[in-house]
């Protein structure tokens, strides 16, 4: 008897084995494949609604006097909160000048800047605030956003990139950037 029942625990056993892995094993496959999906969904959300910090910055004439100015724009579409900000190398004024402080948005620490909100600083103004401008000036900023979910409610972001402030365009009173552009209007007027 022993024996016949080792033999019928046994294809009792590949039995339900069996069906184990033709029933259980495609659920268990579809509930991890749909746990993953959400994930995705999740993080995908998260990083559409996410803060987008950066600098920019703006060489322009105006009433004769060429104006230098960054400014600090959050393009996203949630809060985010400035944890750090470098600026290498720093803003150097040129001897002789008068300084507005151009180095400014390296204070800002745990400062929180809404959608859309733009915050810009003159950095230099015609020939009595020169600032010395150079070929590659690196801009690292670090934000977090802080988002309505209990889990993973807090993520860092941080953008790194560099400008050529020396060869930057120029814009004037009337927007257009070339020189080029400028002197071809000037050159029409004078014809006329």
């Amino acid at each position: 008897m022993a024996i016949g029942g080792w033999n019928m625990l046994k294809s009792f056993i590949a039995d339900d084995l069996w069906k184990f892995l033709s029933i259980g094993l495609p659920v268990i496959i579809s509930a991890l494949s749909f746990i993953l999906s959400l994930w995705y969904r999740f993080v995908d959300e998260r990083e559409k609604n996410r803060p987008i910090i950066f600098i920019s910055f703006h060489k322009y004439h105006e009433n004769g006097f060429l104006n230098t100015e960054l400014k600090i724009k959050n393009y996203g579409v949630s809060v985010g909160w400035i944890k750090n900000i470098e600026i290498s190398p720093s803003f150097e004024v040129e001897e002789n000048s008068n300084s507005l402080d151009p180095n400014r948005f390296t204070e800002f620490k745990n400062f929180p800047l809404a959608p859309q909100q733009e915050i810009s600083f003159l950095i230099a103004v015609g020939k009595d605030a020169a600032i010395k401008y150079v070929e590659n000036r690196h801009f690292l900023i670090e934000y977090e956003a802080h988002f309505s979910t209990r889990l993973f409610s807090k993520k860092t972001y941080v953008d790194n990139y560099s400008i050529d402030d020396k060869n930057y365009p120029k814009t004037f009173s009337d927007g257009h950037y070339t020189e080029e552009y400028r002197l071809k209007q000037i050159n029409e007027t004078l014809e006329k």
